[in-house]
């Protein structure tokens, strides 16, 4: 009974995050209306029913939480024009400009388009609320948790290797293929280090039993799948990240392990050499060829040396969540007939659009996560929980990667898939159960005989 309850609220989440997914990754703006409603009941449900034994939340991660769409909100509020002056004298500038046009406004918001924050306040909160469901129900449910991504990232990519096989970009449901490359990124790190978790929790000198052997086939198959997907996007980042999020994870991995673990990297830096000369095809060649003239023609380094510009005029406060297109036109030279929606640097962005104050909310947030991640890996009680903060570090890391040249952070789907590793990573507590017999460091707690019990 306590498991068909388990996967009904489990489920209410990833149904969700499963339509954003499917619907072009959520970049709808109709689309995004059904899926941030679902989001909150299915966030005011879960309260309701389960708000007498919620977990309490590492208290810097849940204040930050919280605090940053309050902050997106604050952005929202009308000040009077004295008080802007002090706040955000750019943003009073563009109200000067108005005055000769229009009656004399003498109260305005932080944010330069009040509807655009408005927009994307709603969706960190609907992040949020993935968030708190995750960490709530990471702890007990574990991989069980991560196997609606696994999923999802499976379909994808068969259905871009199938484009890439008519001769299609290959792209799965997503408008972008490399946005499409960000979330199989995310996922493959899981379905690479739980086999390994399912090793580790085994005493294989009992023998080795059928069930664990399949799971760790089909979870390989899984990984190899979604690698492929991702390679047939020719998304260079799409290559690059999920080798980073390898390192990152072996990195981790040796550090839980001592120098005892020193050969291991060395054979992992070995096969991502391996990796980097044998996997890329003929065409994916040619764009790590011509990276330098794209970014040229692209223009995306005129794009982020004109966006900092925008920093420098709203630098504490500012110029609002989602606001950037229309702040930068003041600022941009190159290229003056085409418009540009996004910097192509999540980081950088969120600093125009945050300002100095929202993006150390931010930073405090992930930089939060990550270190009780890092020390979950290294000291947790079980290999389940421990390859699971393995693999949430190995997301993190590639999705972090991909964001300084992208903006994988503002589409839905992504983003919300980046809240979801985030719940669960935070969900896993360090330094708690007993010791593994097998080499007196790792400690298990799991059954010899069957996988993981979270996916039983």
């Amino acid at each position: 009974m306590e498991r068909l309850k388990d996967a009904a609220w489990l489920g209410a989440p990833a149904v969700v995050w499963a339509y954003a997914v499917f619907q072009y990754g959520g970049v709808v703006g109709l689309d995004r209306k059904i899926y941030l409603l679902a989001l909150g009941v299915a966030g005011l449900a879960w309260w309701m029913a389960n708000r007498r034994g919620m977990a309490s939340m590492p208290r810097m991660a849940g204040r930050c939480a919280w605090l940053l769409p309050a902050y997106a909100a604050f952005q929202l509020i009308p000040l009077p024009r004295g008080v802007l002056a002090v706040l955000s004298p750019a943003r009073v500038e563009l109200m000067r400009g108005l005055d000769g046009v229009a009656a004399r406004e003498g109260w305005a918001t932080l944010s330069v388009v009040p509807g655009a924050t408005m927009n994307y306040f709603l969706l960190l909160a609907g992040y949020a609320v993935v968030f708190l469901l995750m960490y709530q129900m990471g702890a007990r449910l574990r991989w069980a948790a991560m196997l609606p991504v696994a999923i999802a990232a499976v379909l994808e990519a068969v259905l871009g290797i199938a484009q890439a096989a008519a001769g299609q970009t290959a792209s799965g449901t997503y408008v972008n293929r490399d946005h499409y490359a960000g979330l199989l990124e995310m996922a493959l790190p899981f379905a690479l280090v739980y086999p390994v978790a399912v090793w580790r929790g085994l005493d294989t000198r009992r023998g080795f039993p059928m069930k664990p052997a399949l799971v760790m086939c089909a979870s390989l198959g899984a990984a190899t799948l979604i690698l492929a997907g991702s390679l047939a996007s020719l998304s260079r980042m799409g290559f690059v990240a999920p080798l980073f999020s390898v390192t990152a994870m072996g990195i981790v991995a040796w550090r839980g392990n001592g120098l005892r673990s020193a050969g291991l990297v060395g054979l992992l830096a070995a096969g991502l050499a391996v990796c980097f000369v044998a996997l890329p095809s003929d065409q994916l060649i040619s764009r790590f060829a011509q990276a330098k003239d794209d970014m040229t023609a692209e223009g995306r380094t005129e794009l982020w040396k004109e966006s900092l510009g925008l920093v420098r005029a709203y630098p504490v406060f500012g110029c609002g969540l989602g606001a950037y297109e229309s702040a930068f036109l003041r600022f941009k030279v190159s290229v003056p007939l085409v418009s540009d929606d996004r910097a192509h640097n999540d980081y950088l962005q969120f600093l125009i659009e945050l300002g100095a104050a929202g993006f150390v909310i931010g930073l405090a947030l992930m930089g939060s996560i990550v270190a009780r991640t890092w020390r979950s890996a290294a000291r947790s009680a079980d290999p389940d929980s421990r390859f699971l903060a393995i693999g949430c570090i190995g997301a993190m890391a590639a999705i972090g990667l991909h964001s300084l040249v992208d903006f994988n952070l503002y589409v839905p789907a992504n983003a919300m898939l980046l809240a979801w590793i985030c719940g669960v990573a935070l969900s896993i507590r360090p330094g708690t159960g007993a010791r593994n017999p097998r080499n007196g460091r790792l400690p298990v707690t799991i059954d010899v005989t069957a996988v993981p019990n979270s996916w039983q």
